[in-house]
């Protein structure tokens, strides 16, 4: 047995009172309702600096080095025509005017030097030129803007916030850090969390431009908005009253405690030396308290600490107040390198989404203690292991150093497993998320790369296949959803009928049984998703 009461201890604050159970309620089931997120993709693309498009006069051909050239078309007629400047039997008395009546005349081209030479090349037939191979030559698929066209295209951004598109994507644009003429950088719309939603989506969209050459490195990042509401301005909110501060400062709180768990779950580079980026686009916030200042001044702090911009670990800067409480809620995470596997995205959308509910849960409890001065000395060694680099733009290498990692890979998978378990009833509730970001708490994507798996590999890794509590859960839906069993007498006449409905089912009549219908009825009867209705005589999902 293990007591986490030491882990769990909270604030009495004046300034951020608790929720009351009422308010804590009506917020966790306000954030279930209104929390959407939105993935930013990034990508470098193939660089084009040909410019030839294959009709440039001047190329050589590709026999050129056989000294071909050197050939000329007037030779043969050279040869019929007697003359003194082309005559190898020279003597002293001879003169040109003796040459056409001369018998000895022995001709020798003079070469390209001659005033009437003309390369052969010009008549040949057998002419070519290595365009296929030629750095020069202008190749559309290598080409940035053509490739950024065709993805706008393909995807069809909506280019507005207020519809999600088929892709859903709403923007298609560049970033400066980016290589290959500024790369692409995908925006997607914020949307209600659902894993296979954001899996749909993420493969979709890598589909596309992994088929177009893109390729990533230390310069490309992801990040997820998490957010109740965009706009600003035009009178709409979707949060019907001012969030209490003190969800804010929680939700800051576990930031804090599990920084280290959330970039250790998210590095994606395969340099055991350099394992993930730089610390200059995603700052650290352990420093930053919200136990003696309001949350609007530790959101000036994070921005400031960033150098005054978004490239904070945490980005508030588009987070809007009423006096002390949050008006507008959207927060945007940093932390994440790229990968090219679906999997990764849709988990990560998960565990985003599961942080915010969370936050809402403990405040009902008071401000949320992250550690005593010894944890925060360790947090802080740790994280300088794992997250460093802030250095010049050009001189740097934009990447953290990340040599001694390895040495306290059992911190970091404790701290990432203590975060996802910490979030394990709301991500069981959002499909197969939890399960996802175990694998990549005991081995994230870096270390799976420097394993020698290729991303499509990875990905095979992290994927989680349908399992037959998946596929009874989906049955069971049905049956429930229309009423296809009801007026029975009690749960157990129900459970035989369902199961005799569920022995018809070739799909999955093999794997489940009565037992195994029973304890999924009784796990969903527990975490307060399904109830026993007497007036319907049958299951009812809440």
């Amino acid at each position: 047995m293990r007591n986490n009461r030491e882990k769990w201890q909270f604030y009495s604050h004046p300034s951020k009172p608790a929720l009351t159970a009422s308010e804590a309620r009506y917020w966790k089931e306000s954030m279930r309702k209104l929390l959407k997120v939105g993935i930013e993709f990034e990508f470098n693309l193939p660089d084009q600096k040909g410019s030839c498009k294959g009709d440039n006069i001047q190329c050589p051909c590709v026999r050129i080095d056989t000294g071909c050239w050197k050939e000329c078309t007037n030779t043969p007629s050279c040869q019929e025509e007697k003359c003194y400047d082309t005559c190898t039997a020279q003597k002293k008395k001879c003169t040109p005017d003796k040459c056409k009546k001369c018998n000895k005349h022995k001709f020798s081209c003079i070469g390209s030097t001659c005033v009437d030479f003309i390369s052969a090349c010009f008549t040949c037939n057998n002419f070519d030129k290595n365009c296929d191979t030629c750095n020069k030559k202008y190749n559309p698929d290598k080409d940035p803007k053509y490739i950024r066209q065709n993805l706008n295209t393909e995807l069809q951004p909506s280019k507005t916030y207020g519809r999600v598109s088929p892709s859903g994507v709403v923007g298609i644009t560049t970033d400066g850090s980016l290589l290959g003429d500024k790369g692409v950088e995908i925006i997607t719309v914020g949307r209600r969390v659902d894993f296979w939603e954001f899996y749909t989506m993420s493969k979709r969209i890598l589909d596309k431009v992994e088929k177009y050459g893109a390729y990533l490195n230390e310069r490309t990042g992801s990040h997820m908005h998490v957010l109740t509401s965009y706009y600003e301005g035009d009178g709409a909110n979707e949060l019907e009253k001012p969030m209490p501060q003190i969800v804010l400062a929680n939700f800051h709180q576990l930031c804090r405690r599990y920084q280290n768990a959330l970039t250790w779950m998210t590095i994606a580079l395969g340099d055991p030396r350099h394992m993930t980026r730089w610390e200059k686009f995603r700052v650290g916030i352990l420093d930053i308290s919200p136990v003696t200042k309001g949350m609007r001044h530790v959101i000036e702090e994070v921005s400031r600490q960033a150098g005054g911009n978004k490239y904070g670990f945490i980005n508030y800067n588009r987070t809007r107040f009423n006096g002390e409480d949050i008006d507008r809620f959207h927060i945007e995470f940093r932390q994440a390198d790229s990968t090219m596997c679906p999997t990764y995205y849709a988990a990560l959308a998960c565990l985003h989404y599961a942080i915010v509910v969370k936050a809402v849960e403990i405040s009902r409890y008071g401000l949320l203690k992250v550690g005593d001065e010894a944890w925060l000395k360790k947090a802080k060694a740790m994280k300088k292991v794992i997250l460093n680099g802030c250095g010049d733009y050009n001189d740097s290498s934009r990447m953290s150093d990340t040599s001694h990692l390895l040495d306290f890979t059992q911190y970091f998978i404790e701290e990432s497993l203590d975060l996802v378990n910490q979030l394990k009833s709301i991500l069981l509730k959002i499909g197969p998320a939890y399960d996802i970001l175990i694998k990549l708490s005991e081995r994230p994507a870096a270390l799976r790369l420097m394993d020698g798996k290729s991303w499509k590999e990875i990905e095979q890794d992290l994927a989680v296949e349908m399992k037959s509590t998946d596929q009874l859960e989906v049955k069971l839906s049905e049956i429930i959803d229309l009423k296809l069993i009801d007026d029975c007498n009690d749960c157990d006449e129900w459970i035989v009928e369902v199961q005799r409905c569920l022995s018809e089912d070739e799909e999955i009549r093999d794997t489940v049984g009565r037992e195994e219908i029973e304890l999924f009825v009784n796990t969903k009867m527990r975490e307060g998703e399904m109830i026993w209705s007497d007036s319907t005589g049958c299951m009812m999902s809440i």
